[in-house]
């Protein structure tokens, strides 16, 4: 990652994903894949794909040098491909025509930035199966345990810390299903050629789309150089992620503070102290959601702002995509990183809920609102 101060923030299995490596990688992939597939369609003579994977594998790319020629076309796929060219008219002379055939620096890119995003969603998957799991087991254990309910920041009526988390565990969990159904149609491999309607491969081109997509595990999908409502639908659901747990730090952040001291995160090791006052413990986790979510519908709007492309491929919008899609996985990733943390390290100070709740409750005996929360259990069973 270049934004240095930003690693604070970061999770280091979502930077690595889309560093240098892992996006030389997945270009490379989507060459590989392309060669393979259209030799096993006819389109290019037999050995071609196996050549082209050969020079693949022993390709050395300077991250640096690719960034600067990339710059002279706005797309680091022109210098990459240039150089496979390069590789391949080496070792098998001839057979670097068939370099790329059929396809634009656009599918390149957006195959690639879909294969490096494949891993974090699956680290986020796994993730917030377990944070609903814990936070169900918390809510739970707390059905009965009575709080404060809080409207416009003021003393409401009672409720159960049970109810506030399962509410938590409820809205992870839909997003988790969200996010899955996003992904099935949103990552998807692209492959359009310079205007989208695969003509250098002729009747051939859907066959090729097909395997290319099983080889590189994406979806297969007729070309979205334009219309990208699908992989703007997935985008969309990361950051409703982000902005779920935006609100339950800002829940836990407010509980924390001393003067109400119900609920606080347990942060690691040393995590939470100050610079400047020993006897602080900050609810860093809480920071790390709050940043992302404070971030999140900024970034989203910037590819929001270049879905009205031009013509047949776009200037300037689905360019801004590749400097923005990292960072709107970075904000999932963080997001990740505080659910990680609250999930086992969640604590409840039942003692101070009640004594608030004398102190500032109204007057007279509140219904008991455990059956709110075992209604929303019930929908978590799986998870329990």
């Amino acid at each position: 990652m270049s934004n240095f101060p930003a690693r604070t923030f970061s999770r280091p299995a979502f930077d690595a994903a889309f560093d240098a490596p892992a996006f030389v990688e997945a270009m490379l992939a989507f060459e590989r894949e392309l060669a393979a597939a259209e030799e096993a369609e006819g389109l290019v003579p037999a050995g071609t794909g196996e050549a082209i994977a050969r020079a693949c594998a022993r390709l050395r790319v300077d991250p640096a040098a690719l960034a600067a020629e990339g710059k002279l076309s706005a797309t680091l796929a022109v210098a990459l491909v240039r150089l496979l060219k390069e590789a391949v008219a080496a070792s098998d002379p001839g057979v670097e025509r068939h370099v790329h055939f059929g396809a634009t620096s656009q599918d390149v890119l957006d195959t690639a930035i879909a294969l490096c995003l494949k891993p974090c969603l699956e680290e986020a998957d796994r993730s917030l199966g377990t944070a609903v799991r814990s936070l169900a087991r918390h809510a739970r254990e707390h059905r009965a345990t009575p709080m404060l309910g809080r409207t416009l920041l003021q003393p409401a009526v009672a409720i159960t810390a049970g109810l506030r988390i399962a509410r938590w565990a409820c809205a992870l969990a839909q997003d988790r299903e969200r996010l899955a159904d996003a992904q099935a149609s949103g990552l998807a491999l692209q492959l359009g050629g310079p205007v989208g309607d695969l003509a250098a491969l002729g009747s051939r081109g859907a066959a090729v789309r097909h395997r290319m997509a099983l080889g590189l595990g994406l979806a297969d999908s007729p070309a979205w150089h334009v219309h990208r409502n699908a992989w703007l639908d997935l985008l969309g659901r990361m950051t409703h992620v982000v902005l779920t747990a935006g609100k339950i730090a800002r829940d836990v952040a407010l509980a924390a503070q001393p003067e109400v001291g119900e609920m606080r995160e347990a942060p690691p090791g040393e995590g939470g102290r100050s610079s400047a006052m020993p006897h602080k413990r900050n609810p860093v986790a809480c920071a790390h959601a709050l940043a992302a979510a404070t971030r999140a519908p900024g970034l989203l709007a910037i590819v929001h702002a270049g879905a009205a492309s031009e013509q047949e491929r776009g200037l300037g919008g689905w360019q801004a995509e590749i400097a923005t899609v990292p960072e709107i996985a970075g904000a999932l990733g963080s997001s990740l990183d505080f659910l990680d943390t609250l999930g086992p390290g969640l604590v409840v100070d039942a003692a101070r809920m009640r004594a608030n709740l004398e102190a500032h409750g109204p007057e007279g005996r509140a219904p008991d609102p455990a059956a709110a929360v075992d209604e929303l259990l019930a929908g978590l069973a799986r998870y329990l």
